[in-house]
Protein backbone atom coordinates (compact mmCIF):
# COMPACT_ATOMS: atom_id res chain seq x y z
CA UNK A 1 0.00 0.00 0.00
CA UNK A 2 2.66 2.55 0.99
CA UNK A 3 4.70 1.86 -2.10
CA UNK A 4 1.72 2.53 -4.37
CA UNK A 5 0.54 5.68 -2.63
CA UNK A 6 3.66 7.45 -1.53
CA UNK A 7 5.87 7.57 -4.59
CA UNK A 8 7.56 10.69 -3.27
CA UNK A 9 8.64 8.88 -0.09
CA UNK A 10 11.64 6.81 -1.22
CA UNK A 11 13.15 4.18 0.98
CA UNK A 12 11.92 2.01 3.76
CA UNK A 13 12.06 4.79 6.38
CA UNK A 14 9.74 7.02 4.34
CA UNK A 15 7.23 4.26 3.79
CA UNK A 16 7.27 3.35 7.47
CA UNK A 17 6.63 6.96 8.51
CA UNK A 18 3.80 7.19 6.00
CA UNK A 19 2.22 3.99 7.31
CA UNK A 20 2.56 5.19 10.92
CA UNK A 21 1.02 8.58 10.05
CA UNK A 22 -1.97 6.87 8.45
CA UNK A 23 -2.45 4.51 11.39
CA UNK A 24 -2.38 7.34 13.94
CA UNK A 25 -4.78 9.47 11.87
CA UNK A 26 -7.23 6.60 11.50
CA UNK A 27 -7.20 5.94 15.23
CA UNK A 28 -7.86 9.60 16.00
CA UNK A 29 -10.65 9.78 13.46
CA UNK A 30 -12.35 6.70 14.92
CA UNK A 31 -12.16 8.07 18.46
CA UNK A 32 -13.39 11.54 17.52
CA UNK A 33 -16.32 10.26 15.48
CA UNK A 34 -17.21 7.94 18.36
CA UNK A 35 -17.81 10.99 20.56
CA UNK A 36 -19.66 12.88 17.84
CA UNK A 37 -16.85 15.15 16.65
CA UNK A 38 -16.20 15.96 12.99
CA UNK A 39 -12.54 14.82 12.94
CA UNK A 40 -11.96 17.25 10.07
CA UNK A 41 -8.52 18.56 11.06
CA UNK A 42 -6.87 16.84 14.05
CA UNK A 43 -6.14 13.49 12.32
CA UNK A 44 -4.42 15.29 9.46
CA UNK A 45 -2.50 17.54 11.82
CA UNK A 46 -1.16 14.53 13.71
CA UNK A 47 -0.27 12.71 10.48
CA UNK A 48 1.67 15.71 9.16
CA UNK A 49 3.65 15.90 12.40
CA UNK A 50 4.79 12.34 11.82
CA UNK A 51 5.31 12.67 8.07
CA UNK A 52 5.35 16.29 6.74
CA UNK A 53 5.43 15.15 3.11
CA UNK A 54 2.20 13.19 3.36
CA UNK A 55 -0.09 15.73 1.66
CA UNK A 56 2.22 16.14 -1.33
CA UNK A 57 2.50 12.36 -1.66
CA UNK A 58 -1.24 11.78 -1.56
CA UNK A 59 -1.92 14.34 -4.31
CA UNK A 60 1.03 13.51 -6.59
CA UNK A 61 -0.08 12.87 -10.17
CA UNK A 62 -3.75 13.63 -9.44
CA UNK A 63 -6.12 16.07 -11.11
CA UNK A 64 -6.41 18.80 -8.48
CA UNK A 65 -8.80 21.77 -8.39
CA UNK A 66 -8.08 24.44 -5.74
CA UNK A 67 -10.54 27.20 -4.82
CA UNK A 68 -9.38 30.13 -2.72
CA UNK A 69 -10.35 33.77 -2.07
CA UNK A 70 -12.38 35.59 0.58
CA UNK A 71 -16.05 34.82 -0.06
CA UNK A 72 -17.71 31.93 -1.86
CA UNK A 73 -15.05 29.23 -1.55
CA UNK A 74 -17.26 26.55 0.00
CA UNK A 75 -20.20 27.19 -2.33
CA UNK A 76 -17.99 27.30 -5.43
CA UNK A 77 -16.39 23.99 -4.44
CA UNK A 78 -19.84 22.47 -3.93
CA UNK A 79 -20.93 23.62 -7.39
CA UNK A 80 -17.67 22.48 -8.99
CA UNK A 81 -18.08 19.01 -7.49
CA UNK A 82 -21.63 18.82 -8.85
CA UNK A 83 -20.51 19.79 -12.35
CA UNK A 84 -17.78 17.16 -12.33
CA UNK A 85 -19.96 14.43 -10.85
CA UNK A 86 -22.76 15.07 -13.33
CA UNK A 87 -20.21 14.43 -16.09
CA UNK A 88 -18.88 11.15 -14.74
CA UNK A 89 -16.10 12.09 -12.31
CA UNK A 90 -15.38 10.55 -8.94
CA UNK A 91 -14.74 13.30 -6.40
CA UNK A 92 -12.75 13.71 -3.22
CA UNK A 93 -13.45 17.05 -1.53
CA UNK A 94 -13.46 18.77 1.86
CA UNK A 95 -17.18 19.54 2.43
CA UNK A 96 -16.63 20.63 6.04
CA UNK A 97 -14.66 23.68 4.94
CA UNK A 98 -11.55 22.50 6.85
CA UNK A 99 -9.23 24.25 4.43
CA UNK A 100 -5.76 24.26 6.02
CA UNK A 101 -3.09 21.61 5.36
CA UNK A 102 -4.45 19.54 8.27
CA UNK A 103 -7.99 19.60 6.87
CA UNK A 104 -6.91 18.62 3.35
CA UNK A 105 -4.79 15.77 4.73
CA UNK A 106 -7.66 14.53 6.93
CA UNK A 107 -9.94 14.54 3.90
CA UNK A 108 -7.55 12.46 1.80
CA UNK A 109 -6.91 9.99 4.63
CA UNK A 110 -10.68 9.51 4.90
CA UNK A 111 -10.70 8.43 1.24
CA UNK A 112 -7.68 6.16 0.94
CA UNK A 113 -9.77 3.42 -0.66
CA UNK A 114 -10.94 5.86 -3.32
CA UNK A 115 -7.35 6.97 -3.96
CA UNK A 116 -6.23 3.36 -4.41
CA UNK A 117 -9.09 2.43 -6.69
CA UNK A 118 -8.24 2.07 -10.35
CA UNK A 119 -10.66 2.18 -13.26
CA UNK A 120 -11.85 4.15 -16.22
CA UNK A 121 -13.82 6.69 -14.17
CA UNK A 122 -11.65 9.81 -13.72
CA UNK A 123 -10.90 11.06 -10.21
CA UNK A 124 -10.71 14.74 -9.27
CA UNK A 125 -9.55 16.25 -5.98
CA UNK A 126 -11.54 19.44 -5.38
CA UNK A 127 -10.42 21.48 -2.39
CA UNK A 128 -11.36 24.73 -0.77
CA UNK A 129 -8.09 26.18 0.52
CA UNK A 130 -7.33 29.02 2.90
CA UNK A 131 -5.74 32.08 1.27
CA UNK A 132 -2.54 31.97 3.32
CA UNK A 133 -2.17 28.21 2.94
CA UNK A 134 -2.65 28.48 -0.81
CA UNK A 135 0.59 30.45 -0.86
CA UNK A 136 2.31 27.75 1.19
CA UNK A 137 0.87 24.60 -0.40
CA UNK A 138 0.20 25.31 -4.07
CA UNK A 139 3.71 24.26 -5.10
CA UNK A 140 3.24 20.85 -3.42
CA UNK A 141 -0.32 20.29 -4.66
CA UNK A 142 0.40 21.06 -8.34
CA UNK A 143 -3.18 22.17 -9.12
CA UNK A 144 -4.57 21.50 -12.58
CA UNK A 145 -6.89 24.49 -12.09
CA UNK A 146 -6.77 27.22 -9.42
CA UNK A 147 -9.84 29.40 -8.82
CA UNK A 148 -9.63 32.75 -6.99
CA UNK A 149 -13.15 33.95 -6.18
CA UNK A 150 -12.63 37.52 -4.90
CA UNK A 151 -10.95 39.68 -2.27
CA UNK A 152 -12.92 41.35 0.50
CA UNK A 153 -11.71 42.66 3.83
CA UNK A 154 -11.87 39.71 6.24
CA UNK A 155 -10.07 38.67 9.46
CA UNK A 156 -7.97 41.84 9.62
CA UNK A 157 -6.12 40.57 12.68
CA UNK A 158 -4.88 37.61 10.63
CA UNK A 159 -4.54 38.79 7.04
CA UNK A 160 -4.17 42.55 7.43
CA UNK A 161 -5.06 44.64 4.41
CA UNK A 162 -6.29 43.20 1.12
CA UNK A 163 -3.02 43.75 -0.73
CA UNK A 164 -1.32 41.35 1.67
CA UNK A 165 -3.93 38.66 1.04
CA UNK A 166 -3.56 39.18 -2.69
CA UNK A 167 0.22 38.81 -2.41
CA UNK A 168 -0.15 35.52 -0.49
CA UNK A 169 -2.17 34.04 -3.33
CA UNK A 170 0.16 35.51 -5.96
CA UNK A 171 3.03 33.65 -4.29
CA UNK A 172 1.16 30.38 -4.65
CA UNK A 173 0.21 31.02 -8.27
CA UNK A 174 3.83 31.78 -9.13
CA UNK A 175 4.72 28.24 -8.02
CA UNK A 176 2.11 26.52 -10.22
CA UNK A 177 1.78 25.73 -13.93
CA UNK A 178 -1.94 25.02 -14.17
CA UNK A 179 -4.84 27.11 -15.41
CA UNK A 180 -5.97 30.07 -13.31
CA UNK A 181 -9.60 31.26 -13.02
CA UNK A 182 -10.07 34.86 -11.85
CA UNK A 183 -12.93 37.29 -11.29
CA UNK A 184 -12.66 40.00 -13.94
CA UNK A 185 -14.86 42.39 -11.92
CA UNK A 186 -12.59 42.40 -8.84
CA UNK A 187 -9.61 44.66 -9.51
CA UNK A 188 -7.32 42.89 -7.02
CA UNK A 189 -8.32 39.44 -8.20
CA UNK A 190 -7.99 40.32 -11.87
CA UNK A 191 -4.53 41.80 -11.27
CA UNK A 192 -3.22 38.30 -10.54
CA UNK A 193 -3.48 37.52 -14.23
CA UNK A 194 -0.85 40.02 -15.30
CA UNK A 195 2.23 38.18 -16.52
CA UNK A 196 0.43 34.84 -16.89
CA UNK A 197 -2.06 35.73 -19.61
CA UNK A 198 -1.65 32.44 -21.50
CA UNK A 199 -2.88 30.40 -18.50
CA UNK A 200 -5.59 32.75 -17.19
CA UNK A 201 -9.34 32.82 -17.82
CA UNK A 202 -11.76 35.42 -16.41
CA UNK A 203 -15.42 35.34 -15.40
CA UNK A 204 -17.60 38.39 -14.89
CA UNK A 205 -21.08 39.88 -14.95
CA UNK A 206 -22.69 41.16 -18.14
CA UNK A 207 -22.17 44.92 -18.46
CA UNK A 208 -25.90 45.44 -19.04
CA UNK A 209 -26.73 43.81 -15.68
CA UNK A 210 -24.59 46.21 -13.67
CA UNK A 211 -25.89 49.28 -11.88
CA UNK A 212 -24.59 52.86 -11.69
CA UNK A 213 -22.13 53.49 -8.88
CA UNK A 214 -23.96 54.17 -5.61
CA UNK A 215 -22.87 56.53 -2.88
CA UNK A 216 -22.93 53.80 -0.21
CA UNK A 217 -20.92 51.19 -2.19
CA UNK A 218 -18.16 49.50 -0.19
CA UNK A 219 -14.96 50.23 -2.11
CA UNK A 220 -12.46 48.06 -0.27
CA UNK A 221 -10.10 48.13 -3.26
CA UNK A 222 -10.39 51.75 -4.32
CA UNK A 223 -6.87 52.31 -5.63
CA UNK A 224 -4.96 50.82 -8.53
CA UNK A 225 -2.76 47.84 -7.70
CA UNK A 226 -0.09 48.99 -10.13
CA UNK A 227 0.11 52.80 -9.86
CA UNK A 228 -2.01 53.84 -6.87
CA UNK A 229 -4.49 55.90 -8.88
CA UNK A 230 -8.12 55.92 -7.82
CA UNK A 231 -10.36 53.62 -9.85
CA UNK A 232 -13.37 54.90 -11.75
CA UNK A 233 -16.36 52.64 -12.39
CA UNK A 234 -18.63 52.46 -15.41
CA UNK A 235 -20.93 49.95 -13.71
CA UNK A 236 -21.21 48.17 -10.36
CA UNK A 237 -22.31 44.68 -9.30
CA UNK A 238 -21.86 44.99 -5.52
CA UNK A 239 -19.08 45.94 -3.10
CA UNK A 240 -16.13 46.94 -5.27
CA UNK A 241 -17.00 44.48 -8.06
CA UNK A 242 -17.67 46.14 -11.39
CA UNK A 243 -16.27 47.66 -14.58
CA UNK A 244 -13.26 49.38 -13.08
CA UNK A 245 -10.56 51.39 -14.82
CA UNK A 246 -7.58 53.40 -13.67
CA UNK A 247 -7.42 56.76 -15.49
CA UNK A 248 -3.74 57.18 -14.55
CA UNK A 249 -2.08 54.02 -15.91
CA UNK A 250 -4.85 52.51 -18.02
CA UNK A 251 -5.24 49.25 -16.07
CA UNK A 252 -8.86 48.17 -16.44
CA UNK A 253 -11.22 45.26 -16.09
CA UNK A 254 -10.13 42.48 -18.46
CA UNK A 255 -12.68 41.15 -20.93
CA UNK A 256 -14.37 38.12 -19.31
CA UNK A 257 -14.05 34.78 -21.10
CA UNK A 258 -17.29 33.63 -19.46
CA UNK A 259 -20.01 36.24 -18.94
CA UNK A 260 -23.07 35.63 -16.78
CA UNK A 261 -26.28 37.59 -16.55
CA UNK A 262 -28.73 37.12 -13.65
CA UNK A 263 -32.36 37.07 -14.73
CA UNK A 264 -35.72 36.92 -12.99
CA UNK A 265 -36.46 33.70 -11.13
CA UNK A 266 -38.52 32.40 -8.23
CA UNK A 267 -37.46 33.55 -4.72
CA UNK A 268 -35.33 30.49 -3.95
CA UNK A 269 -33.69 30.27 -7.37
CA UNK A 270 -31.41 32.27 -9.63
CA UNK A 271 -31.87 32.20 -13.40
CA UNK A 272 -28.56 32.63 -15.22
CA UNK A 273 -27.65 33.21 -18.84
CA UNK A 274 -24.03 32.50 -19.83
CA UNK A 275 -21.95 33.60 -22.80
CA UNK A 276 -18.77 31.64 -23.59
CA UNK A 277 -17.06 33.35 -26.49
CA UNK A 278 -20.39 33.94 -28.22
CA UNK A 279 -22.02 30.64 -27.26
CA UNK A 280 -25.05 31.13 -25.02
CA UNK A 281 -26.47 28.74 -22.42
CA UNK A 282 -29.04 29.04 -19.64
CA UNK A 283 -29.46 27.46 -16.24
CA UNK A 284 -31.73 27.68 -13.21
CA UNK A 285 -29.51 27.64 -10.13
CA UNK A 286 -31.44 26.45 -7.05
CA UNK A 287 -29.37 28.77 -4.83
CA UNK A 288 -30.44 32.43 -4.83
CA UNK A 289 -28.31 35.57 -4.64
CA UNK A 290 -26.28 37.48 -7.23
CA UNK A 291 -23.09 36.52 -5.41
CA UNK A 292 -23.94 32.92 -6.22
CA UNK A 293 -24.05 33.89 -9.88
CA UNK A 294 -20.35 34.70 -9.51
CA UNK A 295 -19.74 31.40 -7.74
CA UNK A 296 -21.55 29.49 -10.48
CA UNK A 297 -19.58 31.26 -13.21
CA UNK A 298 -16.31 30.41 -11.44
CA UNK A 299 -17.27 26.73 -11.21
CA UNK A 300 -18.35 26.53 -14.87
CA UNK A 301 -15.18 28.23 -16.08
CA UNK A 302 -13.03 25.89 -13.96
CA UNK A 303 -14.44 22.78 -15.65
CA UNK A 304 -14.15 24.42 -19.08
CA UNK A 305 -10.47 25.06 -18.33
CA UNK A 306 -10.14 21.35 -17.54
CA UNK A 307 -11.56 20.44 -20.94
CA UNK A 308 -15.18 19.58 -20.13
CA UNK A 309 -17.97 20.56 -22.58
CA UNK A 310 -19.79 23.86 -22.19
CA UNK A 311 -23.52 23.12 -22.53
CA UNK A 312 -23.57 20.04 -20.23
CA UNK A 313 -21.52 21.93 -17.64
CA UNK A 314 -24.00 24.81 -17.50
CA UNK A 315 -26.95 22.39 -17.44
CA UNK A 316 -25.43 20.59 -14.44
CA UNK A 317 -25.86 23.73 -12.31
CA UNK A 318 -29.51 22.73 -11.89
CA UNK A 319 -28.33 19.89 -9.63
CA UNK A 320 -26.27 22.13 -7.34
CA UNK A 321 -27.28 22.46 -3.70
CA UNK A 322 -26.37 24.98 -1.02
CA UNK A 323 -23.43 24.13 1.23
CA UNK A 324 -24.04 23.89 4.96
CA UNK A 325 -24.81 27.31 6.44
CA UNK A 326 -24.65 29.04 3.03
CA UNK A 327 -28.26 29.75 2.02
CA UNK A 328 -29.02 26.39 3.64
CA UNK A 329 -32.77 25.98 4.08
CA UNK A 330 -34.80 23.39 5.98
CA UNK A 331 -38.33 22.93 7.24
CA UNK A 332 -39.39 23.05 10.89
CA UNK A 333 -43.07 22.20 11.19
CA UNK A 334 -45.02 24.78 9.19
CA UNK A 335 -42.10 27.23 8.94
CA UNK A 336 -38.75 27.43 7.17
CA UNK A 337 -35.32 28.22 8.59
CA UNK A 338 -32.55 29.64 6.41
CA UNK A 339 -28.90 29.94 7.47
CA UNK A 340 -26.84 32.60 5.67
CA UNK A 341 -23.18 32.76 6.71
CA UNK A 342 -21.82 36.32 7.06
CA UNK A 343 -18.25 37.14 8.02
CA UNK A 344 -17.37 40.58 6.62
CA UNK A 345 -19.06 43.87 5.62
CA UNK A 346 -19.82 42.90 2.02
CA UNK A 347 -21.15 39.50 3.07
CA UNK A 348 -23.47 41.09 5.63
CA UNK A 349 -24.69 43.68 3.12
CA UNK A 350 -25.46 40.91 0.60
CA UNK A 351 -27.35 38.90 3.23
CA UNK A 352 -29.35 41.90 4.41
CA UNK A 353 -30.24 42.82 0.83
CA UNK A 354 -31.45 39.28 0.25
CA UNK A 355 -33.56 39.16 3.42
CA UNK A 356 -35.04 42.59 2.69
CA UNK A 357 -36.22 41.33 -0.71
CA UNK A 358 -37.40 37.91 0.52
CA UNK A 359 -41.21 37.72 0.33
CA UNK A 360 -41.30 35.02 3.02
CA UNK A 361 -39.23 36.77 5.69
CA UNK A 362 -40.97 36.28 9.03
CA UNK A 363 -38.23 36.79 11.62
CA UNK A 364 -34.50 37.58 11.74
CA UNK A 365 -31.71 36.46 14.04
CA UNK A 366 -28.03 37.49 13.96
CA UNK A 367 -25.07 35.88 15.76
CA UNK A 368 -21.58 37.28 16.23
CA UNK A 369 -18.59 35.41 17.67
CA UNK A 370 -14.94 36.47 17.85
CA UNK A 371 -13.08 33.18 18.02
CA UNK A 372 -9.84 32.51 16.13
CA UNK A 373 -11.52 31.18 12.94
CA UNK A 374 -13.74 34.29 12.85
CA UNK A 375 -11.03 36.83 13.55
CA UNK A 376 -10.88 38.43 16.98
CA UNK A 377 -11.45 41.91 15.55
CA UNK A 378 -15.18 42.56 15.12
CA UNK A 379 -14.82 46.23 14.22
CA UNK A 380 -16.00 45.29 10.73
CA UNK A 381 -19.61 45.48 11.88
CA UNK A 382 -19.26 49.28 11.90
CA UNK A 383 -18.53 49.21 8.17
CA UNK A 384 -21.80 47.43 7.35
CA UNK A 385 -24.49 49.71 5.97
CA UNK A 386 -27.07 48.56 8.49
CA UNK A 387 -28.81 51.93 8.28
CA UNK A 388 -30.08 51.17 4.77
CA UNK A 389 -30.72 47.46 5.21
CA UNK A 390 -32.30 46.85 8.61
CA UNK A 391 -35.35 44.58 8.44
CA UNK A 392 -38.47 45.83 10.24
CA UNK A 393 -39.60 44.46 13.57
CA UNK A 394 -37.65 42.66 16.25
CA UNK A 395 -34.18 41.25 15.59
CA UNK A 396 -32.74 38.48 17.75
CA UNK A 397 -29.06 38.95 18.60
CA UNK A 398 -26.80 36.23 20.04
CA UNK A 399 -23.20 35.02 20.07
CA UNK A 400 -20.12 35.75 22.15
CA UNK A 401 -20.13 39.39 21.02
CA UNK A 402 -23.90 39.85 20.96
CA UNK A 403 -23.74 43.08 22.93
CA UNK A 404 -21.31 44.64 20.44
CA UNK A 405 -23.67 43.76 17.60
CA UNK A 406 -26.73 44.98 19.50
CA UNK A 407 -25.00 48.32 20.10
CA UNK A 408 -24.22 48.63 16.39
CA UNK A 409 -27.85 47.89 15.49
CA UNK A 410 -28.99 50.42 18.07
CA UNK A 411 -26.85 53.12 16.47
CA UNK A 412 -28.21 52.05 13.07
CA UNK A 413 -31.71 52.94 14.24
CA UNK A 414 -33.12 49.92 16.07
CA UNK A 415 -34.87 50.77 19.32
CA UNK A 416 -33.81 48.87 22.43
CA UNK A 417 -37.20 47.15 22.65
CA UNK A 418 -36.73 45.87 19.07
CA UNK A 419 -33.56 43.99 20.01
CA UNK A 420 -33.88 40.58 21.70
CA UNK A 421 -30.35 39.98 23.04
CA UNK A 422 -29.47 36.60 24.51
CA UNK A 423 -26.02 34.88 24.56
CA UNK A 424 -27.87 31.55 24.65
CA UNK A 425 -28.39 30.98 20.92
CA UNK A 426 -30.62 27.91 21.41
CA UNK A 427 -33.05 29.73 23.66
CA UNK A 428 -33.12 32.72 21.34
CA UNK A 429 -33.70 30.47 18.33
CA UNK A 430 -36.77 28.98 20.02
CA UNK A 431 -38.18 32.45 20.74
CA UNK A 432 -37.55 33.76 17.23
CA UNK A 433 -39.00 30.63 15.64
CA UNK A 434 -42.14 30.99 17.78
CA UNK A 435 -42.43 34.63 16.73
CA UNK A 436 -42.11 33.71 13.04
CA UNK A 437 -45.58 33.52 11.44
CA UNK A 438 -46.83 30.26 9.96
CA UNK A 439 -45.69 29.69 6.40
CA UNK A 440 -42.84 32.20 6.69
CA UNK A 441 -39.07 31.85 7.18
CA UNK A 442 -36.74 32.59 10.07
CA UNK A 443 -33.57 34.00 8.52
CA UNK A 444 -30.42 33.50 10.60
CA UNK A 445 -27.26 35.48 9.84
CA UNK A 446 -24.30 34.10 11.85
CA UNK A 447 -20.56 34.39 11.39
CA UNK A 448 -18.47 31.25 11.13
CA UNK A 449 -18.09 29.67 14.58
CA UNK A 450 -21.51 30.97 15.63
CA UNK A 451 -22.98 29.17 12.62
CA UNK A 452 -21.15 25.94 13.49
CA UNK A 453 -22.35 26.05 17.11
CA UNK A 454 -25.97 26.80 16.23
CA UNK A 455 -26.01 24.30 13.39
CA UNK A 456 -24.66 21.56 15.66
CA UNK A 457 -27.65 22.10 17.95
CA UNK A 458 -30.07 22.16 15.03
CA UNK A 459 -28.50 19.01 13.56
CA UNK A 460 -29.25 17.07 16.72
CA UNK A 461 -32.73 18.51 16.99
CA UNK A 462 -33.87 18.25 13.35
CA UNK A 463 -31.64 15.46 11.98
CA UNK A 464 -29.77 17.70 9.54
CA UNK A 465 -26.83 16.28 7.65
CA UNK A 466 -23.55 16.62 9.59
CA UNK A 467 -21.42 19.45 8.23
CA UNK A 468 -18.51 17.17 7.36
CA UNK A 469 -20.64 15.00 5.03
Amino acid sequence: MAGRLFLRSPGLAGRCRAALAIAVARGLRFGLRLIGRGATALPGKAALKIFPGLLASLTAGRQVFLVTGTNGKTTTVRMLCTLLQEQGYRIITNPSGANLDSGLTSTLLNHLAELRRCGKTPLALVFEIDEAFFGKLAADLHPTVSVVTNFFRDQLDRFGELQHTRDLIARGLAATNGKVILCADDSLCASLGRGREADTLYFGMDDAAMQPQSADAIHESAYCTFCGGRYQYDGMAYGHLGRFRCPDCGYSRPAPDLIFRPEAARPQELALRFDWHGQEAQAILPIPGIHNGYNAAAAVLAVLAAGLPYQPSVAALASARAAFGRMERFRVGDKDVCLILVKNPVGMDRALDFVAAAPDAGAVMMLLNANDPDGRDVSWIWDVNFESHLPPGQIGVSGVRCHDLALRLYYAGKKAEELAVDPDHAALFDRQLTACPTGRCLYILPNYTAMLALRADLTRRYQLRDFWR
